[in-house]
């Protein structure tokens, strides 16, 4: 009997939960920002200034979630944390004039306004990968920060590495996607979350992603990932031709795929304890799955 890793029986929406505007130290107005999403076919997104909160509001039917990226540290002494809040329904009780607030702040913050928590880009901030056993009540982390690459800065836009040190720990952290945008010159647009709900709307988003039933995206699709006994499957679109089944197990037959019909299974090897999809098309986008408990 297969069982469903990945929900796919409502809606799926497509959304870019991290970008930054003039509000704080981006390039384009809110309007322009918004109008650039609404032009490349957003469902939703939400504009994460630093330590200033937005409101929710829609665009032409585009529906913008309350956002904001709050941070702490200070790359010598005090560890960079970055941290997204998404969805809240009302004001923080954050404050920076008593000195840069605790991460775990932020995060019980956020989640206290009814939001979600996300670690941003861990490769960027350079974060010690233990220090997650400090960190409660996050719904996920950036496996991919569009803007944290090259020419932006330096190439710690990947930060796969963090998830498959974490899942071989036991701690199954959500993967997601963001464009972080900054510049809109080649940063927007390019990395996103598709999301499984009813409706495009805040509850209905929040709630979804807060499940994990999303998976991230630069342009590949994931139709489904299911299990059966011993074998994840994998249905996705057919520009994939590349399919990779991560563990934290060095070597195993299979783990890296060529595929053309849209179709791919991995039989677990013996030691695995997670599973953890990539897929690449032609053009070398990729999608991410969360990593999956082998049971």
């Amino acid at each position: 009997m297969k069982k469903e890793l990945l929900q796919n029986q409502n809606n799926w929406y497509k959304g870019n939960l991290h970008m930054h505007t003039t509000r704080s130290d981006g390039k384009v107005t809110p309007e322009e920002a918004k109008k650039i999403y609404y032009q490349a076919g957003y469902d939703f997104i939400a504009l994460t200034d630093h330590r200033r909160p937005g409101m929710e509001e829609q665009y032409n039917g585009m529906l913008l979630l309350p956002g904001v990226e709050w941070d702490t540290g200070n790359a010598q002494d005090i560890p960079v944390y970055h941290i997204i809040g998404v969805g809240m329904n009302r004001s923080m009780n954050l404050s920076y004039e008593e000195g840069l607030p605790k991460p775990q702040k932020m995060i019980d913050e956020i989640t206290a306004a009814g939001g979600i928590a996300i670690l941003a880009h861990p490769h960027w901030s350079l974060m010690n990968p233990d220090e997650m056993r400090q960190l409660y009540g996050l719904s996920g982390a950036e496996i991919y920060n569009s803007v944290s690459g090259v020419p932006f800065n330096p190439r710690r836009a990947d930060s796969s590495l963090y998830f498959d040190l974490w899942a071989g720990a036991g701690m199954m952290i959500p993967a997601m996607a963001a464009d972080d945008a900054h510049y809109y010159a080649g940063d927007q647009t390019r990395s996103y979350i598709m999301v499984n709900a009813p409706q495009c709307s805040r509850n209905s988003l929040v709630d979804a992603i807060r499940k994990g039933d999303f998976y991230a995206s630069q342009g590949p699709e994931i139709y489904s990932i299911t299990r059966d006994e011993d074998t994840i499957h994998v249905s996705c679109s057919q520009d994939v031709k590349t399919i990779i089944f991560n563990s934290h197990m060095p070597w195993a037959e299979n783990r890296v795929q060529q595929i053309s019909n849209g179709e791919a299974a991995y039989r677990y090897s013996k030691g695995d304890q997670y599973i953890r999809i990539e897929l690449i098309d032609a053009e070398g986008k990729m999608a991410w799955s969360s990593p999956y408990l082998v049971d």
